[in-house]
């Protein structure tokens, strides 16, 4: 086994007073004083070494996602600071970065990528809340890269906060060969899971073309029981009721089919195929009260399972020219996801004391349809002289169906004498088209100086038809709209290669999202009170786009013959028209433009390979984001921190490799993360307004043959190891949440488990 590696930890990170950079540039180190080999990064759609980019940027490859024991996106932001995920489950998260914290509008605040294609749900973002984004399996992923701060000039409207990126591993035209592993483990409170992958690569021809193949599947038991809602008391478990153990399993399979083409004359063609297939057997939340996160448990009278499906094609073509690259990407993606929820307690919220006597049983169903298609043509230079940049256009169309129904239980009308048809039944089709064109240059103004300038011209094009009909809806309706939108995202960057082991850089950027069409409110009820709110009557239709400014300066350094690396950045971002969630007195809510608010804060990085046999991590994160003015029609005051973004958040790491005689070596790691206290609402007299804080411990101990390239891998892990159990998000009902009681996304409990691997 390879000594601790003196990799260099993921970039970003506050200055603190001496020079602070954080970039990890994660490398090995043979021996305490050898040579570093420098992880390669494509944040500015270019491979360059991660030290060497003027960016805030966190990069972690294949070993180091494997040591930490990422699963998950939320495993990534545990270990990256300014990076926050907001998870109810697999493949219900909210990103946020930098504190750009919203969840009204069409799109997300930060872009999120697998390759060159964006995997964000791009529309209905409020409508799916934490069911928009996708949870890729971190199985045959190179490299993911988090790049904070404002992304727009190369990665578009949605990368306000920035930018979070998966790289998948591409084939190889040389070398045939594969890897695989298998993990068991067993989760305290619940049960057995077993997890298995396998990846292989198979050139074909003399350096001609090469094809990847890899399949992937887990298997988890639950962890959180359930139990009958008590028929008088939305609140209390029923009498004797009968316990269902572990209930929120998840079953995840996958593939991903990779060839890569070398055409002749500098042309490449790359075209992959990825399938993920993900079913949940109940949410990962808890029902609190009676719950609690020293009691993992739901009440409910109806099943609750969901299903997703995501698949995403895609062809690169790639020309090389004397002093320029030519590059294609063409992209389809499409994400299904099926929801059931018990919508018992809610009934009964609505219609008891009359006619509803008791709790019935009664549920709601969701589909909800993502497709997407991606085009970007983008020309990346190879000049000789001090100038280099990268230009291109891009298109992008989405088509977002969805439909969802609280039907009347069988047998309802005849137990409580009522006639209801339907509690409500809709549908909506939405659209979103966005075009832009891009360009960024760098110059370099001396030998240790470089100006970058960039700019994204875009429009954007969205449009909705919805109907809906039923006792919760008033009757029948429909109703469409539209909005356009456009402008230019700027972006000054200038840096300065202070020594070959420092630089250091600051950066203006301008960050953007999109307005929209806003969910439907009759004018005849609610125009008075949105005029009294200070908006027009135009605001009952749409919502305009909202932007930021971010201003930061940040450092990258090395020290000690680079066995340490220490990264930082500090950064204040002025956010307008911020767009928010109303809850309007007529009974309806919109989403509208109010005031302005303000992110300022740093994160730091830092890695050192203390001796050949001990490498050290530990990053720190301060955000503090904050409203600049009360939003009427919410509980929100000027002052008040902005939802679910903790204020501080770090990570620690220590990581020990040692020989076991001539043949074999081991290594034994701790991971310690902490993430702050943040607010899960604005309304202080909810008993759900504030969420505590939490910390986690992971540790592994490991086996393998002495060498580089080791042939097959053995890891004992305790993910969570002193059982500490947090919330990790307050989801949103699809069909509505009660002030009393509230579902409560918590993490895993403590893991043990053991890993297997094979490398042939």
């Amino acid at each position: 086994m390879r000594p601790p590696s003196t990799r260099t930890i993921p970039s970003t990170v506050a200055l603190a007073c001496v020079a602070l950079a954080a970039a990890p540039a994660q490398a090995q180190a043979q021996v305490q004083n050898g040579p570093i080999e420098q992880v390669l990064v494509t944040a500015q759609k270019r491979s360059e070494a991660l030290q060497s980019v003027p960016l805030s940027v966190t990069a972690l490859d294949q070993r180091d996602l494997e040591h930490m024991g990422v699963e998950h996106v939320s495993d990534i932001a545990r270990q990256t600071p300014g990076l926050t995920v907001v998870s109810s489950g697999p493949g219900q998260n909210i990103l946020i970065i930098r504190g750009i914290s919203s969840v009204a509008g069409t799109a997300g605040t930060v872009g999120y990528y697998l390759d060159d294609t964006p995997i964000a749900a791009s529309s209905n973002a409020a409508l799916l809340s934490l069911r928009g984004l996708i949870d890729p399996a971190i199985f045959d992923i190179a490299r993911v890269e988090v790049l904070r701060g404002p992304q727009g000039t190369l990665y578009g409207s949605s990368s306000m906060g920035g930018t979070v990126k998966y790289v998948s591993t591409q084939p190889d035209l040389n070398r045939l060969g594969g890897k695989a592993s298998a993990v068991l483990s067993h989760t305290q409170g619940g049960g057995w899971n077993e997890e298995g992958n396998a990846s292989v690569n198979v050139p074909l021809g003399d350096g001609a073309a090469a094809v990847r193949i890899g399949v992937y599947y887990r298997n988890q038991d639950g962890y959180i029981d359930r139990y009958p809602v008590a028929l008088d008391d939305i609140l209390a478990i029923a009498p004797g009721g009968a316990r269902q153990a572990n209930v929120n399993t998840e079953r995840t399979k996958g593939a991903r089919l990779a060839l890569r083409l070398n055409l002749g004359a500098g042309l490449v063609a790359n075209a992959s195929l990825y399938y993920q297939h993900m079913v949940l057997g109940a949410p990962f939340q808890i029902d609190m009260p009676p719950g609690g996160l020293d009691d993992l448990i739901q009440t409910r009278l109806v099943p609750e399972p969901s299903v997703q499906n995501s698949t995403l094609s895609n062809l690169t073509i790639r020309k090389n020219f004397a002093r320029y690259e030519l590059v294609s990407s063409t992209s389809y993606y499409n994400r299904r996801v099926s929801v059931d929820e018990d919508a018992s307690k809610v009934l009964y919220y609505f219609f008891s004391p009359t006619p509803q006597t008791s709790l019935y049983p009664g549920g709601m169903h969701g589909d909800y349809i993502n497709r997407e298609f991606t085009q970007e043509v983008r020309m990346v230079s190879d000049f000789s002289g001090p100038l280099q940049m990268i230009a291109g256009a891009y298109y992008h169309h989405v088509d977002a169906p969805l439909a969802s129904a609280i039907p009347v239980p069988d047998g309802y009308n005849s137990k409580f004498g009522t006639g209801y048809g339907s509690f409500f039944q809709g549908g909506r089709q939405a659209t979103v088209r966005e075009t832009a064109l891009f360009a960024e240059g760098g110059y370099q103004l001396a030998p240790a100086w470089t100006a970058r300038l960039g700019v994204r011209a875009f429009r954007v094009s969205q449009g909705f038809a919805q109907q809906g009909d039923g006792l919760f809806n008033g009757g029948p309706s429909a109703i469409t709209g539209s909005s356009r939108d456009h402008g230019y995202n700027p972006k000054l960057n200038l840096s300065w290669q202070a020594t070959p082991d420092a630089m250091l850089y600051a950066t203006a950027s301008k960050g953007y999202r999109p307005g929209g069409p806003n969910n439907p409110a009759p004018a005849a009820l609610c125009a008075s009170e949105v005029a009294r709110l200070g908006l027009s009557a135009s605001a009952l239709l749409t919502f305009s786009p909202d932007s930021l400014w971010n201003y930061e300066v940040g450092a990258k350094t090395q020290w000690l013959n680079r066995r340490l690396t220490i990264n930082g950045s500090v950064y204040s971002i002025d956010w307008s028209k911020v767009q928010q969630q109303i809850v309007l007195q007529c009974g309806f809510n919109i989403t509208a433009n109010f005031g302005s608010a303000r992110s300022k804060g740093g994160e730091l990085e830092a890695s050192f390979q203390a001796t050949p046999q001990l490498a050290l991590r530990a990053t720190a994160g301060y955000v503090n984001a904050t409203l600049n003015n009360d939003v009427p029609g919410t509980g929100a005051k000027q002052g008040d921190a902005l939802l679910d973004v903790p204020r501080w958040s770090g990570s620690a790491a220590a990581e020990y490799s040692w020989n076991m005689g001539e043949r074999h070596a081991a290594f034994a790691r701790l991971d310690a993360t902490y993430t702050g206290g943040a607010n899960s609402l604005y309304e202080r007299s909810s008993p759900f307004y504030r969420r505590a804080g939490f910390s986690q411990l992971n540790f592994k101990l490991g086996w393998q043959p002495s060498g580089k390239s080791p042939s097959w891998s053995a890891t004992f892990f305790v993910d969570n190891l002193l059982d500490k159990i947090g919330q990790t998000g307050l989801p949103v009902a699809i069909s509505a949440d009660l002030p009393s009681t509230r579902r409560i996304a918590v993490n895993r409990p403590r893991t043990i488990g053991l890993r297997l691997g094979k490398t042939f």
